[in-house]
């Protein structure tokens, strides 16, 4: 299980990027990327943050229900990836630029 490329602390991290609050109670853990095996990827590669419940499972501000925040953290893997890995490197491991 490798640690999140995108954050060093167990945080909120929509709650510290859009509000800097440090939200640290009630967390769960969103992988970034998801379908067709892509869990798994984010796994493998850390492409993954701690959200507060209301960012994650809960409308209208969950990722899961909110396209322009799920789009946020697809972009900002993609970044982090590509600045881990070298430019393109996330093309060519997940077949695509988000």
């Amino acid at each position: 299980m490798a640690k999140s490329i995108l954050q060093s602390d167990k945080e909120c991290y929509l709650c510290r990027k859009r509000y800097n609050l440090r939200t640290t109670r009630g967390l769960e853990e969103h992988h970034i990327l998801f379908g067709r095996g892509r869990r798994e990827l984010s796994e493998r590669y850390g492409l993954k943050v701690w959200l507060c419940h209301n960012h994650h499972n809960e409308p209208p501000l969950g990722v899961h229900f909110d396209p322009a925040a799920r789009r946020e953290l697809e972009q900002a893997a993609q970044f982090a990836f590509d600045d881990l890995h070298g430019p393109g490197s996330f093309a060519e491991v997940f077949g695509e630029e988000i």
